[in-house]
């Protein structure tokens, strides 16, 4: 997987997906951009819902891009299981794998439910984001050896998946797509955003959805969560970025000094306690001068000058302030 400057973790893309698609509405709208019309009209995405941990295998629970949701068909009892999984290089075992995944769920589901003599419909989703478009097989028939493939024609199980390359999406596909804010701005930065050495650009694009998730920043960490993953995996200069939501106004403008100061808080304490504590200074200094205007000398020793618990706590009373001293005191 792609790793941008700074990164901290070894599977950013898989954390962004999860962060975003596991919460029901917006994975809901991520299937109703990639499924079928027809099939979109019969599911019941509105009622999509996670599915329990129990019912999951420990094999799947360890796997952090799988997501398995609950749903049914329109005016049916049944549910429909979709399992969603994010996939940041070509695997050509993948078909293999959705059929174990659901083998595996329909164990689990006759181990649970002994007397049900049906068993749940498993509808399996791929979402790919990668370097290079995806070459490997979207169904088990396409693992076969041919000439037996050809011998034994349907008798053979043909499992396939839904799959969504996401290298193949443009812009313009993503701004026409039925997605939330927040869905789309995720997917655009999986998609854009890895050594991206112009992220603002990319960024202005999405303005709208951009300042959705701005206006929201103080209710959820999700304007924070895919910006962090922008900040990571790309090569953008900072100073580029910043200038990008200055421009937006100063909601955007501390939305973002706010997502940039917990970076440098985590990047801080990497990188040594006193270290650590000045980069957290000089962030806080710079974000009480953005929301509430320059600070006082004295007001600049005091930050320059306090411990991490102080800046800590002074962090966390900055949304709900009214000036520096409401923050400092």
């Amino acid at each position: 997987m792609a790793q941008g400057r700074g990164s901290s973790g070894p599977h950013p893309h898989d954390a962004l997906f999860r962060a975003v698609v596991g919460i029901p509405e917006h994975a809901a709208s991520v299937l109703a951009s990639v499924l079928a019309p027809e099939l979109v009209g019969r599911l019941e995405l509105e009622g999509l819902r996670p599915e329990s941990g129990d019912f999951v295998d420990e094999d799947m629970q360890s796997r952090h891009s799988d997501l398995l949701f609950t749903t049914r068909m329109n005016g049916h009892p049944a549910h429909v299981l979709v399992l969603v999984e994010h996939q940041s290089s070509p695997d050509r075992w993948m078909a293999l794998r959705i059929l174990d995944y659901t083998t595996r769920i329909w164990g689990r589901h006759r181990s649970q439910e002994p007397g049900d003599p049906l068993l749940p419909a498993v509808l399996p989703v791929v979402i790919y984001q990668g370097r290079r478009r995806w070459n490997a097989p979207t169904s088990v028939d396409g693992l076969y050896d041919p000439e037996s493939a050809r011998a034994l024609g349907s008798l053979l199980p043909r499992h396939e998946f839904v799959l969504h390359d996401l290298t193949g999406v443009n812009i313009q596909d993503l701004l026409a797509a039925p997605l939330t804010p927040a869905a789309r701005l995720a997917l655009a930065m999986l998609r854009f955003a890895p050594r991206q050495e112009h992220l603002a650009g990319v960024l202005e694009q999405f303005t709208p959805d951009v300042l959705d998730l701005v206006h929201r920043a103080g209710a959820d960490r999700m304007f924070a969560t895919i910006m962090e993953y922008a900040f990571q995996v790309s090569d953008t200069p900072p100073a580029q970025l910043r200038r990008f939501f200055e421009d937006l106004g100063p909601d955007a403008q501390e939305a973002y000094m706010s997502t940039t100061l917990e970076r440098g808080r985590a990047e801080g304490r990497a990188e040594g306690r006193a270290e650590g504590r000045a980069r957290e200074a000089r962030l806080l200094a710079r974000l009480l001068a953005t929301q509430f205007g320059p600070l006082t000398a004295a007001q600049t020793e005091r930050v320059t000058g306090a411990t991490s618990e102080q800046l800590d706590a002074w962090v966390d009373r900055l949304a709900e302030a009214t000036g520096i001293d409401d923050v400092l005191r």
